[in-house]
Parts: structure tokens; C-alpha cells; sequence
């Protein structure tokens, strides 16, 4: 990130080193934390940080585990939900960031609502854009094929350890092309076996039980043709979650974060506008 406001810092846990860029420039306001989704790094949300900086919020991007600058290692244990979810803790840890507002994109967005099941005190609002709180073959009527698709992608991991590279790519997520070349892009920028066990990931995905736990704030975004996130788990998202509020973007898409980056800004402002205290930070 090569904007004067954000500094390039990092956590180096026990697995590893975690990238992650900042905005703090302004005391006593909200601080807004992002989180990406798979395949990605935290470019997505360049355009929305710097408007966020114009509106006098602070900001925090990080590169998951995985993905971007962060540590890439070929160890399947470092990739899920609880790990992730420990990753951002530390960041919030060493930024002293005491209440925030979380907005979680795809995979991003389930981290989002494990951490606020987890550490309530933390957050004080969240944004969800096409996420899942659960593994969508369950609302696709395909979940029987979970544990066949769940043992060939790990077999295929399996056989892909061989694969690296001496340098993985790194791009600019906001800039991507089409669904097919994000898509070969993303698969440039790790292990391939990484890749294989993060998408592994959604059939384990299952939050159902606690997601009438989270009653902050929260916005979930659904664009009307997301192949993805179902109507029927966005309308479950929302009776769940007592306190919230489903937003229905123009552009129809489940890759809002990317592909409507001017339409996404303007719906979290009105968020912060909405729920953030000022004098509660």
C-alpha cells in the first residue's frame, strides 16, 4: 500500500508473520477493521480506507494468513476458522484497539462473526458482504456431498505439496478482471495446497447455533443474483442476528468488495453514520 496515511506493520505469532496496514491518524474515533476474502489481500479495501480517512475514521486492512505478504507455510492446522480468528485478536491486541467495527468480505465475513461471538467486548458493529454463516451446500439441498467433496479436495492437497514458488504474486485485488482472471490470479499468489485447504474451509463453516449471540449493529449486504449466499441463509443471517439489517446492493454480484467498490464505501458510511459514537471510542 503505497498511500502516505497507512503504515505496512506486522505481528510475528508462534506460526508465523502476519502483514497488516493501518490508519490511526485520528483519536477517539472509530476504528474500522477489514477483512478479506479468500484468494485476496487487503487491496480490497484500499479505495474504501482512503475514504474512510477523508471521513476522519481509522483504519485496519490485514493480508490473512495465507495470503498477500503474511506466511504462507504448507501446514494444513494454520488454516481455519479459529486460527484466523486468533490472528486479527493479536493485531486488535497491539493496536489497542479497544471497540470496533468489523467488515468481513465473503470468508472475511464469516471471521467477522466468529470473532464478535468471541471476543464481544471488541466489537461494537459489524458489516457482512456476501457471507456465509454456515457451509452453503446446506441451503444449495447438497450437503450429503460434503464429506466426498471435502476428502477429494484433500487428497488433491495432498498430491499438490510439491508445488513453489520462489516468489508468489501479489496484486492489486481491486483491479481484477472478470471472474476467471481474479480467479487465476488468486491461485498465483499462494501454495496451491494452501489454496485447496482454505476453500476447504466453507464445508466445516457452520455457525448457526451462535449467531443469535451477536446483537450489535450489522449490516448484511446480499446482492440478488450472489450464486453463493442463498436468499433463504440471508433471511436466516437476519432473524438470527436480532439487531440487524439486510442491504440489497445494485450491482448483482457476490463480488461487491471488488467489482462495487463506490457502492460498498457509500453503504458503510451510512452504517458508521448510523452507529458510530464518537464518544464511545
Amino acid at each position: 500500500m503505497n498511500d502516505r496515511f497507512f503504515a505496512e506493520k506486522f505481528i510475528q505469532t508462534e506460526t508465523g508473520e502476519i502483514v497488516y496496514y493501518s490508519d490511526l491518524s485520528f483519536l477517539n474515533r472509530p476504528t474500522i477493521i477489514f477483512l478479506h476474502g479468500l484468494s485476496s489481500n487487503h487491496t480490497t479495501w484500499i479505495d474504501a480506507m482512503v475514504n474512510l480517512h477523508e471521513h476522519n475514521y481509522n483504519s485496519i486492512a490485514w493480508d490473512m494468513r495465507g495470503h498477500g505478504l503474511s506466511d504462507k507455510q504448507k501446514n494444513k492446522s494454520l488454516y481455519n476458522l479459529s486460527v484466523f480468528t486468533q490472528d486479527l485478536k493479536q493485531i486488535v491486541y497491539k493496536e489497542g484497539v479497544k471497540k470496533a467495527i468489523i467488515v468481513g468480505y465473503s470468508y472475511g465475513g464469516s471471521i467477522a462473526m466468529n470473532y464478535a461471538l468471541k471476543y464481544p467486548d471488541d466489537v461494537t458493529g459489524l458489516i457482512l458482504i456476501s457471507a456465509n454463516h454456515t457451509n452453503p451446500f446446506r441451503y444449495w439441498k447438497i450437503n450429503f456431498l460434503t464429506p466426498l467433496a471435502y476428502w477429494f479436495l484433500n487428497l488433491l492437497a495432498f498430491l499438490l505439496l510439491w508445488q513453489k514458488r520462489k516468489k508468489y504474486y501479489y496484486y492489486q485485488h481491486g483491479q481484477s478482471r472478470g471472474y476467471w482472471h481474479s480467479t487465476w490470479e488468486g491461485l498465483n499468489t499462494m501454495p496451491l495446497s494452501v489454496n485447496i485447504w482454505l476453500l476447504m474451509q466453507f464445508g466445516l463453516l457452520d455457525l448457526r447455533k451462535e449467531l443469535n449471540k451477536i446483537h450489535i449493529p450489522t449490516f448484511i449486504i446480499r446482492s440478488k443474483d450472489d450464486p453463493f449466499l442463498t436468499k433463504t441463509e440471508t433471511s436466516d443471517m437476519g432473524k438470527a442476528i436480532q439487531n440487524s439489517e439486510v442491504i440489497t446492493p445494485k450491482h448483482a454480484s457476490h463480488f461487491l468488495a471488488t467489482r462495487s467498490q463506490e457502492e460498498i464505501t457509500e453503504i458503510i458510511l451510512n452504517f458508521l453514520k448510523l452507529h458510530a459514537n464518537s464518544n464511545s471510542y
